[in-house]
């Protein structure tokens, strides 16, 4: 399995928004259908940008800009809710700036976390919801943030699902949102297992039964290896 490789850099220099910044880390993807992640500085300003520029053909000209616009897309619905990146705009089809989230992976920060962090991103999820959005892939460590605070942020919205928040669609909503609460409790009991109760483990159980019918993610497997074949070099 491919990982990504952190590399910091300090002194690399490139142009976003008709302006040159600074690019203080760099992280590569090796996987084909994921964006290399620059945190970039200007002036005191971070932002971070989400980039397929040095991709195969066949990222670059199809998943590539559908990922964004669709990430774009969701983040927009998403306007005016705290812990999420904001959207700052198209550097072109390939690579997109949202504001930087400051902060490290739940991972990494767990001893950071406050006393109510889960309450805080059961919270956050219910505004999601409450806007039609589905992240669904909560369950994935480095998509839940912590600030030097010890509070939570939620990012990386391009496997997320939007549904109407309207009559028809609720209930749908309603059943779905539950993969998010699951997965959010999931997290609690790893890493905040003196606040978890048996009623909460439990529940997490039965998700965990109820995963294995969820085909989603053999879907999203089966795609990836489609593209990373597309762009093996021949």
């Amino acid at each position: 399995m491919s990982k990504d490789i952190y590399d910091e850099t300090e002194s690399n220099q490139a142009r976003f928004l008709g302006e040159q910044w600074r690019i203080i880390k760099k992280i590569t993807a090796e996987k084909a259908m994921k964006p290399d992640i620059l945190i970039i500085e200007r002036e005191q300003q971070f932002l971070a940008a989400k980039d397929f520029r040095s991709k195969g053909w066949v990222t670059r000209n199809l998943w590539g800009p559908l990922n964004l616009m669709y990430e774009k897309f969701i983040l927009s619905k998403l306007d005016g809710i705290a812990q999420i990146p904001r959207i700052i705009g198209l550097e072109d089809y390939n690579c997109l700036l949202i504001s930087r989230i400051n902060g490290d992976e739940i991972k990494k920060s767990r001893h950071l976390l406050s006393e109510n962090f889960f309450d805080q991103l059961l919270k956050i999820a219910d505004d999601l919801h409450s806007r039609g959005v589905l992240h669904l892939d909560l369950g994935h460590k480095s998509n839940i943030m912590v600030d030097h605070h010890g509070n939570p942020a939620i990012i990386d919205f391009n496997c997320s699902l939007y549904l109407p928040p309207n009559t028809i669609f609720r209930p749908l909503i309603r059943l779905l949102s539950m993969v998010d609460q699951y997965s959010i409790l999931r997290l609690k009991i790893k890493f905040r297992p003196q606040d978890s109760n048996p009623s909460e483990k439990r529940r997490v159980e039965r998700f965990l039964r109820l995963r294995k019918l969820w085909i989603f993610d053999r879907l999203i497997s089966k795609l990836t290896n489609s593209i990373q074949k597309a762009n093996r070099p021949q």
